[in-house]
């Protein structure tokens, strides 16, 4: 009996989980804000919580998901229809090195060292960038 309601809270889950995805909209992942990214993270947790509580009422897990998504959906409209609200919830590109200048403001706002942007330089196949900001960094 346990495992029957195992398949009915999975699949209702599951249910729950691709008509939230749907009202919350469809955005690549690289489009996702970091914010957008937790909620679907932790709505998808709630669901795993609520398909394997057999002692539980699955209607409090089911109210949370629905209380994440529907947050995640007023903030982004929020966003959509305000400039001033945009600019306070969602973040901006920031510039680390721009034809031979490193911003050294922008390596703190974006809590990034040196060494790290190096990595992710190699680690992405940048190494002409690479190579001119070690030459830039040497002449000094």
């Amino acid at each position: 009996m346990e495992l029957l309601k195992i398949l009915y809270l999975s699949l209702g889950s599951l249910l729950v989980l691709f008509i939230l995805t749907k009202l919350m909209g469809n955005r690549e992942m690289s489009q996702l804000t970091m914010f957008d990214y937790i909620i679907s993270i932790t709505i998808g947790s709630i669901a795993a919580e609520m398909s394997t509580a057999l002692e539980s009422d699955f209607k409090q897990p089911l109210l949370a998901m629905v209380v994440y998504a529907v947050v995640s959906i007023l903030i982004s409209k929020l966003a959509e229809k305000s400039l001033k609200a945009r600019r306070t919830l969602t973040t901006s590109s920031l510039i680390l090195f721009d034809n031979g200048t490193l911003y050294k403001e922008n390596f703190k706002k974006a809590k990034l060292d040196l060494n790290e942007f190096l990595m992710e330089c190699r680690i992405n196949g940048y190494f002409t960038l690479l190579s001119k900001l070690w030459h830039f960094l040497h002449k000094k």
